[in-house]
Formats: structure tokens, C-alpha cells, sequence
């Protein structure tokens, strides 16, 4: 074999793996995204459902959410911008696969958060992303606007429900609020 017959041989070789490790890291890449997206999803499900269960606190550790975890309704849920709850069937990670894919900012305050608008394009704030940098979500699913949704579903539900709530301090009290109703199909 000539040394130039050698050197096509061995570049075509080079070539092929070369070409096959590109295939192999492009399809572990590919199969990330769903895993990912689904990541991001569950923390924010979970942050969301220990905030449900703490009086609106927010997780202060990966423990705190542990527990959570361990209690949460197993089929998973999640709400809608106009707060009804979804029940959904997917892929949920432990608390020790999210470790090693999602961060999240500890320090944040719900209070602080609920002040935000939603955006056209991108998120409200940052407090639940991707360890690796990128930004994967399902549609619908982005989880700091899943957080900022339950935050303005959780405002209105309390500004309608509590007495001191800012829908009932706009309306002055006066002594004819208190009357019972007019009777139904009455002149008045």
C-alpha cells in the first residue's frame, strides 16, 4: 500500500468517526430537550406547591423541596393563567436529578415577584432555570411565568376573599350594606 493510499484511508476514517461522534453527541443533545423542559416544569410545579402549602413562603432549599416532593400529588398538576388546575400525566425527575439540572434562586421573595407584568417574549424574572444556560420549556410552561401565574391567580383569590383584600377597601361600608337582599322579581 502506498503512503498515499494510507493517508486517503486513514482521513476517510477520520472522517467517520469524526461524523459518528457528531451523531452521537447531536442525539444525546436531542433527547435532553424533553428532559430538560420537563425539569423546569416539575421545580416550578413543586415551588409552586410548597408556596400552596407554606402560606405563600418561598423554598429555601432543595430539602425544603424534598418534602414537598414526597407529598405531592403523584400524576403532577399545574394551573392556567386563569388559575384553574390542570391534572397531567408526564415524567417527573427526584429531587437529586433536578439538583443536577435546575438552579434556583432561594432568596427570592413572592411578594417581590408578584409586582412583575408577564412579557410578550421572555420571562417576568428569573428565579427557575437551567443549570446548562439554555432556555427549554414546553409551550405554556416557561416556569417563571408558571410562578408569576399562580402569584397573580393567589393575589386575586386573596384580594377577593379576605376582608381587608384591596377589591373590598375600595368600597366604602355603609350602614344600608348590610340590608337584606331585594326580593327576586321586585320593582326595585
Amino acid at each position: 500500500m502506498t503512503r498515499r493510499k494510507r493517508n486517503i484511508i486513514l482521513i476517510v476514517v477520520a472522517a467517520l468517526l469524526a461524523g459518528a461522534g457528531f451523531v452521537v453527541w447531536f442525539g444525546y443533545q436531542v433527547l435532553q430537550v424533553p428532559r430538560d423542559a420537563y425539569a423546569v416544569w416539575w421545580t416550578a410545579d413543586l415551588v409552586i406547591e410548597h408556596m400552596e402549602k407554606h402560606g405563600g413562603s418561598w423554598p429555601r432549599s432543595w430539602d425544603e423541596l424534598q418534602t414537598t416532593s414526597d407529598q405531592a400529588y403523584k400524576g403532577t398538576t399545574s394551573t392556567n393563567r386563569d388559575g384553574t388546575w390542570i391534572a397531567e400525566f408526564r415524567p417527573r425527575d427526584t429531587i437529586d436529578e433536578l439538583k443536577q439540572r435546575v438552579e434556583i434562586d432561594w432568596k427570592a421573595d413572592p411578594k417581590t415577584l408578584a409586582k412583575a407584568e408577564f412579557k410578550e417574549t421572555g420571562r417576568p424574572f428569573r428565579v427557575i432555570w437551567l443549570r446548562n444556560g439554555k432556555s427549554t420549556h414546553y409551550s405554556g410552561k416557561e416556569p417563571n411565568d408558571m410562578v408569576l401565574e399562580y402569584l397573580k391567580w393567589k393575589e386575586k383569590e386573596t384580594n377577593i376573599t379576605e376582608p381587608d383584600g384591596a377589591a373590598n377597601r375600595s368600597q366604602p361600608i355603609h350602614a344600608e350594606t348590610n340590608r337584606a337582599s331585594v326580593p327576586a322579581g321586585s320593582d326595585r
